[in-house]
């Protein structure tokens, strides 16, 4: 990847429905030069998908939580798999990652009030049974929310 990858990256991450004509102009090369660089940067996987970013407000999704889980026997791949299977279960569920420290996991939760987190959290402990302790946080104030990703310039040979 050159300056002139990471800059299109950059671009598209701000914006992924910027013109091939106006890449072009961005970065001083050919519309057609844009589309075999995006060609290549997808095929090289450098590029997962391309996507709209909704507003929670305007759909009414008012309350983000972040629940810190616990499980019954820590790591136990056993329950790696149950959590799996039953996140998978949930659209409320916008990320899940396992931890190292105090808790287990961490995910994070969108819902539309109070009720929903209620039923959310009672409907989650029905579908497994390797969670032994959830701590919930809500969210007050989203101080910095990005989807971007920091992007090392750097050119290859």
């Amino acid at each position: 990847m050159d300056k002139i990858d990471s800059k299109l990256l950059e671009l598209l991450q701000d914006d992924s429905r910027t013109s091939h004509a106006d890449l072009a102009k961005a970065v001083g090369l050919s519309p057609t030069g844009i589309h075999k660089r995006l060609k290549r940067l997808e095929e090289q996987g450098y590029v997962k998908q391309f996507t709209v970013v909704l507003s929670r407000e305007r759909l009414g999704l008012d309350l983000l939580c972040i629940l810190l889980v616990t499980f019954k026997t820590n790591l136990a791949m056993k329950n790696l798999h149950s959590l799996e299977k039953a996140i998978a279960q949930f659209p409320q569920i916008l990320e899940c990652y396992t931890l190292t420290g105090a808790y287990d996991a961490v995910l994070k939760v969108l819902v539309r009030d109070h009720n929903d987190l209620r039923k959310f959290l009672r409907d989650f402990s029905d579908a497994q049974n390797v969670v032994e302790r959830v701590h919930t946080a809500i969210v007050l104030e989203e101080l910095r929310e990005r989807s971007g990703l920091p992007l090392p310039v750097k050119d290859e040979p």
